[in-house]
């Protein structure tokens, strides 16, 4: 099966062996979908890119151990999720998600007109209020799911836990945000 994220075996193989420019050269491939994950799962900049520059780090110190005929993506997925599950315990604090990962189906039609501004800014912070509120594994999995795009295959790889599994916690999660949304009055979900 192919992750939507896909490093090449001969660069896993080339870190693996402690060749900096390939570690480079994943670095840079993996650099904006760890902090976008990092922050749809923390919701706040500084801490997305601590905690993906972590990640890094770790898959560094950790290179010796890589096996190249394996994804590496789920792997580095692993490390990065656990890292963002301690950042959250450490910092227990109020979440920012960004706007521009918001889906499409959720801003107002009129973007132009004032009102529709209000309302999408109202919107927002509903949604960002309501997916705050989530565990973290709930929130994961819409993260996933409903604002990057992943397949139910892709996700269940990513997670290491079967397809039917996903689509089980996907349904839950799903019902507690809708819950979350309509106790904060937002009737439109």
């Amino acid at each position: 099966m192919k992750s939507r994220i896909h490093i090449k075996p001969e660069i896993v193989r080339q870190v693996s062996r402690g060749d900096s420019r390939a570690f480079k050269t994943l670095a840079e491939q993996l650099m904006k979908p760890a902090y976008y994950h990092s922050l749809a799962l923390l919701g706040n900049h500084d801490d997305a890119i601590d905690v993906s520059q972590q990640a890094f780090i770790r898959a560094w110190n950790a290179r010796q151990t890589l096996d190249p005929e394996r994804p590496f993506y789920p792997w580095f997925y692993t490390v990065l999720k656990r890292l963002c599950l301690n950042a959250q315990r450490d910092k227990n604090r109020g979440r920012e998600m960004a706007l521009s990962m918001l889906p499409s189906w959720i801003e107002p039609v009129s973007e132009e007109d004032a009102s529709a501004r209000l309302l999408q800014a109202e919107q927002s912070r509903l949604i960002q209020d309501a997916l705050s509120s989530l565990s973290m594994d709930d929130r994961e999995i819409i993260i996933l799911k409903d604002l990057e795009g992943y397949t139910y295959k892709e996700i269940a790889e990513l997670l290491d836990i079967p397809t039917g599994t996903v689509m089980s916690r996907l349904y839950t999660a799903r019902k507690r945000f809708k819950i979350k949304m309509e106790e904060a009055g937002y009737e439109h979900i």
